[in-house]
This record gives C-alpha cells, structure tokens and sequence, in this order.
C-alpha cells in the first residue's frame, strides 16, 4: 500500500516538474529526495501557493512547497529582480506562512523612526492638550508636511522643524515632552497618507498670516486660536 502511494506521488509530482535528486532545501513533509526541475513561465506561483494553502492540510503544505520551488527556480532562471522565499522551510503551518505572505506584502515605510518621533514632538508640543481635538493635531503636522514639499523650506522634517526662527518649541524646551499614543497615531497617520490641507497651507501661528486663512481653531480654555494660513 505505501509503495503504491509513493509511486502515485510521484507521478503527480513529475506534472510539477519534480524530480528525485536530493533537494537542497527540502520544506516541511516534502522528503529530501524532492527537487523542483520545471516550473512554468506563466504561473503566478506566489498565487498558486495562497491558494494551496487555504486548505491547510498536510498536503497543502506539501503542494505549496513545490510551488515555492518552482518559483524560486524561476526567478533564478530568468535572472528575475524580485526575491526568493522560504516561507515552507522557515514555518511549519499554513496559517504562519500566510501569515508571513501577508507581512512581507506591506510596503516599506517610507519614513523613519525618527521621522516619527520628531513630527509626533512637535505635534505634542504645539497642541498636546487633551481637549484639543484631532483634525488640529493633524493639521500642524500637515504644515510641516506641505513646508518639507514646499520650494520655500527645507526639504526633511527635522530641517523644516529645526529651521531658525520657525518653530518656538525647539529653543523652548517643550519638543523635549514625551508624546502620548494619540499624538503618536496622529503623526503616524500623516506620515502614512500625506497631509489633509492643500499644499500650499504652510503657516501655523496665533496671528494671520501669509495670503489667508485655511482654517483656524479658537481653543475655549485656554482662550487662544490656532490660524492655518496660506503661502
């Protein structure tokens, strides 16, 4: 019976291009005397092995894993600029390599920690009360963000906010203040989706200033109003 099922096997194997020398890296229920020899220029090999997996048995893994091979041969063969995995050999479930396809899927961010903790600094510094509400968080962020834009400013947040005479809080001490959670998701958020005022809104002050004002925010407690105002 188990000779009948190996040789089953690997008759269904040779559709997929498998051979039986040694594989240099044989996954999980695969036997080391597996090694993909084809692969078929057209496959979506990556959909191919989400689509195994969503079963989540033993010999989806199985399926799976050949699918891997294969890709990874072909992106060897044709010199492709886009990584190999090893998602069968580094997991053991279906549920941890979907896992890890999903992880890997999401774009680099395209700023730093630091960026983050100065631009969420700031934010707290300039309007860190509690009662101050998010959109005016995330506007004075998004002034920062539209003067890194601006042809007028420097060109990275810590110069923008850095520049001389511009922002109050770093000669004052305040953008020393650790800033709260909500303060960190709202620079975060804008760090991750742009600004939320148009491009050319580049000043935040008590006063009007420049073309106009965008929007403004009267602050009832302590009696004071933020002016977001065009170039």
């Amino acid at each position: 019976m188990r000779k009948k099922f190996l040789l089953c096997l690997a008759a269904l194997l040779a559709l997929w291009g498998v051979g039986t020398t040694a594989a240099a890296a044989p996954a999980p229920g695969l036997g080391s005397y597996l090694q993909v020899t084809g692969y078929d220029p057209q496959t979506d090999y990556m959909d191919a092995m989400e689509r195994a997996l969503q079963d989540g048995s033993a010999y989806a893994l199985q399926v799976g894993a050949i699918y891997e091979q294969q890709r990874n041969l072909k992106i060897e063969s044709l010199r492709l600029d886009i990584p190999t995995t090893s998602y069968f050999t580094d997991y053991t479930t279906a549920a941890e390599i979907l896992a890890a396809m999903e992880r890997d899927r999401q774009p680099e961010p395209s700023y730093t920690q630091a960026d983050l903790d100065l631009l969420s600094r700031l934010i707290y510094a300039e309007a860190g009360c509690t009662w101050i509400p998010d959109w005016v968080q995330r506007m004075v962020g998004s002034v920062v963000l539209n003067r890194v834009e601006s042809e007028y400013y420097p060109d990275t947040i810590r110069e923008v906010i850095y520049q001389p005479g511009q922002y109050a809080p770093t000669w004052d001490g305040s953008l020393n203040k650790t800033p709260d959670a909500r303060t960190v998701a709202n620079a975060r958020y804008l760090l991750e989706h742009g600004s939320i005022c148009p491009e050319n809104v580049v000043g935040q002050n008590s006063i009007v200033t420049g073309s106009g004002v965008y929007r403004s925010y009267y602050d009832s407690i302590l009696g004071t109003t933020i002016y977001f105002c065009y170039l």
